[in-house]
């Protein structure tokens, strides 16, 4: 059990994901998407763990584009407004320090 809320149901989307037989089936694809979520239990940072299975998503889609994985598209589109807002956060940070 998680303490952080957020990274709780972080976890139960990839274990859902994990769990579908369909991403069973591709070994790597299910050792990308465990290693995030032990990563998420040691750490419980949800912007960067939400970063990396948007993009473990990202490029599981683009492998199996002839038969999409609903489980990854689904997994993909839960993640990716906090994906899109940490790489927001990550570059004004990077450039702040170009103009101050």
């Amino acid at each position: 059990m998680l303490k952080d809320p957020k990274a709780e149901h972080l976890l139960q989307q990839i274990c859902v994901a994990y769990n579908d037989p369909e991403v069973a089936k591709d070994t790597e694809l299910a050792a990308h998407l465990l290693r995030c979520a032990m990563e998420l239990a040691k750490y419980e940072n949800v912007l960067l763990t939400a970063s990396r299975v948007n993009a473990v998503a990202l490029n599981a889609m683009r492998a199996h584009m002839n038969h999409p994985i609903q489980a990854l598209t689904t997994l993909y589109n839960q993640t990716a407004r906090t994906s899109e807002y940490y790489w927001g956060v990550a570059a004004t940070t990077i450039l702040s320090g170009l103009f101050w």
